[in-house]
């Protein structure tokens, strides 16, 4: 009850200190010299701050009101697609009070509007015509935290472009037509955590100026990311951002980095055309926990210690990569064979990839891997890749290829003991046939020896040819009477 007393007492005061400034000009707060404030027409309220009307096809834009944690309310203005052009402005906007946000995008704009608040955190201007950036254009909205300028026409970035927006966090500039930043340009935005700017051709720029973006275009440290992508970038210095935590590099005509902050945790170099990923690709990232290598056209190969010196990699993604096919036995080095390093990587993406056998001593860097993803490459499930399906804790999604007995079955429904090689079936049938022939021949040589006893004769009767007139007959000599015959 108290709080809503408050709030009632404090809109009464403020409809009284409008009616004030009405009555007396002297009273109104000092603006700019030929400024002409106007009260906000963006939005109708029947109240003040209080029931905002909303209809459609009107000439008001569509405003929320809420209470924020203090108990004030808060006015969010959503503007989308109400085909303003510059002709609705009347010199500079004055925002209702309490406004935070404004979505002027998706318009007809071909210049910034000038706008008035004190509270405006967030602010879209993207998908317009906007050509340039006046000096100073924001200053009169200088606590904005976000700022959206993407999808315009801005050629240029001046220096006092963002003249006053020292608590600007993030700025969107992608998809414009900038070729140009003059020097110290960032210089003002002393907060600026996050920094897009994708989609613009900026390699012409730093080749020509070899700008280095933090000590010459301003940039400070706080900067925790940085995309650029689709810049055509041949080549970026970024050594200087000890505070950069995440870049986006992808879609450029890089083909080597070696001016990496040590910090930086994750990397995007998606669709570059690197043909093979050589020793100490990225040396001295001992920070680097994701690596992106998405959609590379021609990535064939990961060499020997392609990936050395990264012991916090946990998450390699190479989706997409169609012409990879092989990844070298010690890409992690020889010291992950001998057990003498660990590895962090737990998700390696292999999707879409032709990649059809892992040799076997990659095991010993699957260790602590959870999740392998092969689907939609031509996986050859033979006797090479049962110790991949031996792994304990890995789920591995993928689909055999070969050989024709286990084709199109899940990788992870075979059974250790169908991962057979056809070089295994042949010694096993060759040395099956060879105990049978020898069985074979043992039995016939039984055989015949059987026969040939048989038919033998005794050793204590002796044939003789005897007949009836014959003088031989059977003649049988006692020993004890041998002497005396």
């Amino acid at each position: 009850m108290k709080r809503i007393i408050v709030l009632l007492f404090g809109l009464f005061v403020y409809v009284q200190v409008l009616r004030a400034q009405e009555e007396d000009p002297a009273t109104t707060e000092p603006v700019p010299p030929d400024v002409r404030v106007v009260i906000s027409h963006l939005c109708h309220f029947k109240k003040p701050l209080q029931d905002p009307t909303d209809l459609d096809g009107d000439q008001y834009c569509d405003c929320d009101v809420h209470n924020s944690a203090t108990g004030l309310p808060e006015v969010q203005i959503d503007c989308r697609r109400h085909r303003l052009g510059d002709d609705f402005w009347q010199d500079y906007e004055q925002l209702p009070q309490g406004t935070i946000r404004l979505d002027l995008s998706l318009n007809n704009l071909t210049v910034v509007p000038r706008l008035r608040g004190e509270n405006l955190r967030y602010l879209n201007l993207g998908h317009n015509q906007i050509t340039t950036v006046p000096d100073k254009a924001f200053a009169n909205v200088s606590q904005l935290e976000e700022l959206d300028l993407s999808s315009n026409l801005i050629a240029t970035l001046t220096t006092d472009a963002l003249g006053g927006l020292s608590k600007l966090r993030k700025l969107d500039l992608s998809g414009n037509r900038i070729g140009q930043i003059e020097v110290n340009a960032f210089s003002n935005a002393l907060q600026l955590r996050h920094l897009i700017l994708s989609n613009n051709s900026l390699g012409a720029f730093f080749n020509r100026t070899e700008a280095d973006l933090y000590l010459r275009l301003g940039v400070t440290n706080r900067l925790e990311v940085l995309e650029m992508q689709r810049c055509n970038l041949t080549d970026i210095n970024l050594a200087s951002g000890v505070g950069l935590e995440r870049a986006l590099l992808g879609y450029n005509r890089i083909q080597q980095l070696t001016k990496l902050p040590k910090q930086l945790a994750h990397l995007d170099l998606s669709g570059t055309p690197i043909r093979s990923i050589p020793a100490k690709f990225l040396p001295h990232l001992l920070h680097l926990e994701s690596l992106i290598l998405q959609d590379m056209p021609i990535l064939y190969t990961l060499e020997e210690y392609a990936l050395y010196g990264l012991p916090r990699l946990s998450i390699l993604n190479l989706q997409g990569s169609r012409n990879l096919s092989s990844i070298h036995p010690h890409v992690f080095g020889q010291n992950v064979v001998r057990n003498e390093t660990d590895t962090e990587l737990k998700r390696l993406i292999l999707k879409g990839t032709n990649i059809r056998t892992l040799n076997a001593t990659l095991k010993f860097a699957f260790e602590n891997l959870r999740l392998l993803d092969i689907r939609g490459a031509p996986l050859r499930c033979d006797c090479q890749l049962r110790w991949l399906r031996e792994l304990p804790n890995l789920m591995t999604l993928g689909i055999c290829v070969k050989p024709n007995a286990l084709r199109e079955k899940r990788f992870g429904m075979v059974e250790p003991h169908q991962f057979q090689c056809r070089a295994e079936q042949f010694w096993i049938y060759t040395v099956f046939n060879v105990l049978l022939a020898i069985l074979l021949i043992v039995l016939v040589s039984i055989g015949i020896f059987l026969i040939v006893r048989a038919i033998r004769p005794k050793p204590h009767v002796q044939m003789r040819m005897v007949g009836a007139n014959s003088p031989y007959a059977r003649v049988t000599i006692e020993p004890n009477r041998a002497e005396v015959l």
